[in-house]
């Protein structure tokens, strides 16, 4: 018997409505049974938001909250209990600039048999344990401690001074050691930010912040060399933050702490970092040859002043005037002419009538900061090219070797 087409479309319709409401129960039972284990799911995490935070929650998610960083490199999304960002842009950038580099500084204590001579700042300058530091830092100790950020100490052994420029080396069992990240003073700026890391009083790994107040100063110790292209700070500096590094606001190393200006001995605003070039640079020649052998012209000079220039009716009014040379040396030899005739010059006695020095190797030397400035990135054993006036005659002297710079022939430079 024959079906109709119309009860064959009623089955169908018949099929699909049945098909279609099981299809809206299956739904409605995955639906709530979805829900409620959103629902289970989100008490769940409440209890957990409530006693254990938002680290918590990201423990129970599989992940580690103490190496998630936000923002800057070198943050941690949470310092302690506090999330990152809690704290302004400022306080991130100083953060960073503080979990970048501390590790990379370094407190030297220095030994004179049992006793305590004194101690400072250092950086770890490279990952086969060299630490650069200051000479002064060492004062007249023999035997070196380092304590590293960890609070591991290590002892540790004197590469070389340069009593000169105040750099030195010292070398350490090199494991686990991360060197500091190397800036250069190029890229620096006066009014930009800086930071300074290192043990005021003691007090390890002190951090302080302030402007690049100044560049190119020159600094004059009070019997020894002149220190040319010094960075000036107003960062807190203090007895104890010698031998740190003064860093960029990227964390990088752009200067070695060295001293201060102040009549009391502590911090009122002045500061001095040794730039970083002539720092690494120096630390370099230690560790190569175990000391820095700086050129220097072995004459006793002086720079030119208004009652100089009037007194002895000279034709030029700035550079710097030969009052003696070195019977025998270098400067003698190449052509330099000293006084012949003394004079008393406050304290000490000067020659005049010898030659004015007006540039080195095309550099116009003016003053006895410009002596020193070209001077500084020289060697002992280089040559130089010396313009001199000379009665009313301009010399070239070719060619004259310069001689290895000490503490000593640094005070011939009357000042």
């Amino acid at each position: 018997m024959a079906v109709k087409p119309r009860k064959i479309i009623e089955a169908v319709l018949i099929l699909a409505v049945t098909l279609i409401v099981l299809l809206a129960l299956s739904s409605w039972t995955r639906h709530m049974e979805y829900r409620q284990a959103v629902s289970a799911m989100t008490e769940a995490l409440s209890g957990v938001l409530e006693e254990e935070g938002e680290k918590g929650l990201l423990r129970y998610a599989g992940a580690d909250p103490d190496r998630l960083y936000y923002g800057y490199e070198g943050v941690p999304s949470y310092v302690g209990e506090r999330a990152a960002w809690d704290y302004s842009d400022a306080e991130r950038r100083n953060m960073s600039v503080f979990l970048t580099a501390s590790p990379s500084v370094v407190q030297i204590e220095s030994f004179s048999g049992l006793s305590r001579v004194s101690d400072g700042a250092g950086v770890i300058y490279s990952s086969d344990g060299y630490i650069l530091t200051n000479s002064h830092v060492l004062g007249e100790g023999e035997a070196f401690s380092v304590r590293f950020h960890d609070g591991v100490r290590k002892d540790a052994v004197l590469v070389g001074t340069d009593p000169v420029s105040d750099v030195a080396v010292l070398r350490t069992d090199p494991e686990g050691l991360p060197p500091v990240i190397r800036g250069t003073v190029q890229d620096t700026a006066v009014g930009e930010e800086v930071y300074a890391i290192g043990h005021p009083f003691g007090y390890g790994w002190t951090f302080s912040k302030g402007l690049l107040t100044g560049k190119d100063r020159v600094v004059m110790s009070p019997d020894g060399p002149l220190l040319t292209g010094m960075l000036q700070t107003d960062a807190a500096i203090n007895p104890g933050n010698s031998g740190g590094p003064l860093l960029s606001s990227g964390g990088r190393m752009i200067g070695l702490v060295s001293s201060i200006y102040s009549p009391s001995g502590y911090d009122e605003g002045v500061a001095f970092a040794l730039p970083a070039d002539v720092a690494f640079e120096d630390a370099d020649d230690i560790i190569a040859t175990g000391t820095v052998r700086h050129g220097w012209l072995d004459i006793v000079a002086l720079e030119l002043t208004p009652s100089i220039v009037s007194f002895s009716s000279l034709p030029v009014s700035e550079g710097i005037l030969v009052s003696q040379v070195i019977q025998g040396g270098e400067a003698a030899r190449g052509g330099l002419k000293g006084g012949n005739r003394n004079a008393q010059l406050g304290n000490n006695v000067i020659f005049l009538g010898g030659d004015i020095i007006t540039s080195i190797d095309g550099k116009d030397v003016r003053s006895v900061s410009d002596y020193a400035s070209v001077l500084s990135g020289l060697r002992a054993g280089d040559t130089v090219d010396i313009s001199v006036v000379r009665g009313s005659r301009e010399l070239v002297l070719r060619d004259i070797f310069l001689v290895e710079q000490t503490e000593e022939n640094s005070r011939w430079l009357i000042r």
